[in-house]
């Protein structure tokens, strides 16, 4: 049945406002009433507001541009993400006690993490509404929900969303429901997520309003470092520059190790100190200072940080863990994509034996197909949790590395596993026995694998694994694998001795030194064939008094342990008499080199390689005696043998014919010297590279023998450019080094000799000028 239409006398028909219209009947009533007070805005946060905070302008700036900080009549929204202590907190709270500076704005702050932390948060806001606290959790949620979408003005900070499963991402149907409908969504509001996860973006925000929080500008780091320590610092900036890095320009690790030294007096140069010192870096990166703009109840350390998202990956991926693990014992740069399939086949079985099924039939492309499948999925859980980022390459090759502190924290996450028990509550597959030791013992299994035996064609594959082989062998201990280590670092050897980078060769060996000794013993032929590699490094770099000893030490174990006629007993010989050669002391490598080039005939025949190096030695040392007749016929032996058996452009091919024009040049037979000079540079700078040692002795040679025709210019020159290149290579102390310093002070002095000979101290000064302004 239709009901009447109301009267127009009925309150349902009133309209009131501020400045109200009464309607009663036919006439009008106007009663002008005051203007109903504003609610006063409400502020739920936990923190103080941060009064010395570091300003990151491009973030801040990235920031207001998304929710900006004037009332809007739009919804907005945007998430802060990335690495643990990164500074997402610290951010979320500046920008919302900015909103705070706008008197009408309501601000609250709920901790994230968890439904606990999350339901705790809201319950705080309710009793700031005045909504009954005992309600059912889903029927407070609403309340607070709608409560907060009611003022005219309000931001919602969700800080560490760190379980996106919580709101609905990867929601599974066994889980509880989504919180995500509890977020308030109003045209007044603005909604800031913090997270550690990148998946953040594009899911609980859309995929243009997430701001990536990395690592601190270095400017940025120094001014939180300044703060942290509060008082001036009179430490030099290079040690500053260090500690930053060390500690990655990270937030919170510059904030707790300034808070250290504020408290325990320490200097920049001391805190460094106990860095470097194993047994101490952990006890000081693990150290909890107190921090009021922090939560007291997680970990507030860099090493412990990470804990729950290392955890979290685990549960998720077992797969991503491992590389995670695994990667935390090589280098953390450069890590090429090869790499991260390598270790999935080297640490999961089912790969293994599909692998093994396939080399049966020839056929790989199912073991290829699932192994990238499985790489791709882990590197992009790990790069939306920003434990590994990718790395731009010109070649297109895929890259990636890892945040120093996040390796050192995994390898301390593992380090606390007891041998008795499981090493975490996620995987329940790895005793401490095969957690830290496991995981290192993959990734020297994956560097040995492809780190290729260093030829020319291969140095560039050898370059690649440089830096983590050298890595990785610092774990030899834990992997209880120091044998195996050594044998790799011998290869890594072989390719800086092919590439004549000596002080890089220098550290390899006395690692490799120290693993064999310590396994196998001072009597074991790999252990000397070590001491004599690292006393030809120490020749290798001119440190002749360094290399002596070991050379000695070399001969007498091997005569005793090989016997005197084999050939690594010859050889010790021979690098004897090179280093007597090299400090000059002719007459006591003679006799050892006529020695040696016997017992090389006798053993080994007149074309082995090793007794035409032991022809070329002993001309070289009548070369240095001034007995040319005797040096010039054997040169020429040399070098015919060295063509025959190993071809024109081998080194010692080039070698034969450097040798024989340096006896051309003292015999004063320039024309025939140069002849050959120009050729050996020639083939050094094709073969071996512009700066290696021997082509830089080619440039320095020919330039000699151009000053010796006369051509002063072009002699300074040429030895100018080979100075520069020694001391890029060889540093200002060696001994080649110096030499062509010297040559070009003196060649420069008698070239403005020659010029005030011929124009006048005049012309002299005004080129000096013209030099200095250039």
């Amino acid at each position: 049945m239709q009901q009447p239409a109301p009267s127009r006398r009925e309150v349902a028909n009133n309209h009131i406002g501020n400045n109200a219209t009464i309607h009663q009947g036919d006439n009008a009533v106007h009663f002008h009433l005051p203007p109903q007070p504003a609610r006063a805005a409400i502020r739920v946060i936990p923190y103080p507001r941060n009064e010395e905070i570091v300003h990151r302008p491009d973030l801040v700036e990235k920031l207001n541009t998304l929710l900006p900080q004037t009332s809007t009549s739009a919804y907005c929204s945007a998430a802060l993400w990335g690495l643990g202590g990164s500074g997402k907190t610290q951010i979320a709270l500046d920008y919302a006690y900015q909103r705070c500076d706008n008197t009408n704005c309501s601000v609250f702050w709920v901790h994230a993490d968890n439904e606990a932390t999350f339901s705790q948060d809201y319950k705080t806001i309710a009793h700031k509404f005045g909504i009954d606290e005992s309600l059912k959790s889903e029927d407070l949620f609403a309340a607070v929900r709608d409560q907060i979408t009611t003022r005219p003005d309000w931001v919602l900070i969700l800080d560490n969303a760190d379980e996106l499963k919580l709101f609905g991402v990867g929601h599974a149907p066994d889980q509880p429901k989504s919180l995500l409908k509890y977020i308030p969504h109003a045209p007044t509001g603005t909604v800031l997520w913090t997270s550690r996860d990148a998946h953040i973006v594009g899911t609980l925000v859309g995929p243009r309003r997430g701001i990536e929080v990395a690592s601190m500008r270095p400017h940025e780091a120094e001014e939180l470092l300044m703060i942290s320590r509060s008082i001036e610092m009179d430490t030099v900036e290079e040690e500053i520059a260090i500690l930053l890095e060390e500690l990655q320009w990270l937030p919170l690790a510059i904030t707790q190790a300034g808070a250290y030294m504020r408290r325990t007096s320490t200097s920049v140069k001391e805190y460094l100190s106990l860095l470097a010192q194993s047994k101490k870096r952990w006890s000081i990166l693990k150290r909890n200072e107190f921090d009021r703009h922090r939560r007291g109840d997680v970990p507030n350390n860099v090493l412990e940080t990470w804990s729950i998202s290392i955890d979290r990956i685990g549960q998720e991926s077992e797969m991503a863990y491992r590389i995670l693990h695994v990667i935390s014992y090589i280098d953390n740069q450069n890590i090429p994509h090869e790499m991260i399939t390598a270790i999935i086949r080297h640490s999961n079985k089912n790969f293994k034996k599909l692998l093994e099924m396939e080399e049966e039939t020839d056929d790989n492309s199912e073991a290829d197909d699932d192994l990238e499948a499985e790489a791709v999925k882990a590197i992009m859980r790990l790069k939306e949790y920003s434990f590994i980022g990718v790395r731009q390459v010109e070649d297109g090759e895929r890259n990636y590395e890892i945040h120093k502190l996040v390796q050192e924290a995994a390898r301390y996450g593992l380090s606390l596993s007891d041998s008795s028990t499981i090493i975490t509550n996620v995987l329940n597959i790895y005793t401490r026995k095969e957690s830290e030791g496991y995981f290192s013992s993959i990734a020297l299994q994956v560097i040995k694998e492809l780190f290729p035996d260093p030829q020319q064609n291969t140095w560039a594959q050898c370059e690649k694994y440089l830096a983590h082989a050298v890595q990785v062998a610092e774990w030899a201990d834990l992997s209880e694998k120091q044998n195996e280590t050594a044998k790799l670092l011998d290869t890594v050897s072989n390719f800086l001795y092919d590439r004549a980078r000596w002080r890089e060769k220098e550290l390899v060996d006395k690692r490799a030194l120290e693993l064999r000794q310590k396994v196998l013993g001072e009597r074991h032929p790999d252990t000397i064939t070590n001491i004599a590699s690292l006393a030809s490094t120490y020749f290798q770099q001119g440190r002749y008094s360094e290399a002596e000893p070991l050379d000695v030490q070399v001969l007498s174990l091997r005569q005793e342990v090989l016997g005197d006629k084999h050939p690594n007993t010859i050889n010790a010989i021979a690098n004897l008499a090179s280093i007597y050669h090299q400090q000059g002391q002719y007459s006591k490598a003679e006799p050892l080199q006529v020695q040696v080039l016997s017992l090389q005939q006798e053993v080994l025949g007149d074309k082995h390689p090793d007794t035409i190096s032991a022809i070329a030695n002993l001309a070289s040392t009548y070369h240095q005696q001034g007995q040319y007749s005797k040096a010039e016929p054997l040169q020429v032996q040399v070098l015919s043998l060295q063509q025959e058996v190993l071809g024109d452009k081998h080194p010692n091919t080039i070698l034969a014919i450097a040798n024989l024009a340096s006896t051309y040049h003292q015999q004063g037979r320039y024309s025939e010297a140069e002849h050959l000079q120009v050729q050996v540079l020639s083939l050094q700078q094709e073969v071996l590279g512009d700066k290696h040692p021997s082509a830089l002795r080619a440039m320095h040679n020919l330039a000699y023998t151009w000053e010796r025709q006369g051509r002063h210019h072009d002699a300074l020159v040429l030895l100018q450019q080979c100075l520069q290149y020694r001391r890029d290579t060889l540093g200002p102390g060696h001994p080649d080094t110096v030499s062509s310093s010297k040559a070009v002070e003196q060649w420069a002095s008698l070239k403005y000799f020659d010029l005030y000979r011929a124009h006048g101290f005049q012309y002299i000064i005004r080129l000096h000028s013209t030099v200095a302004k250039k």
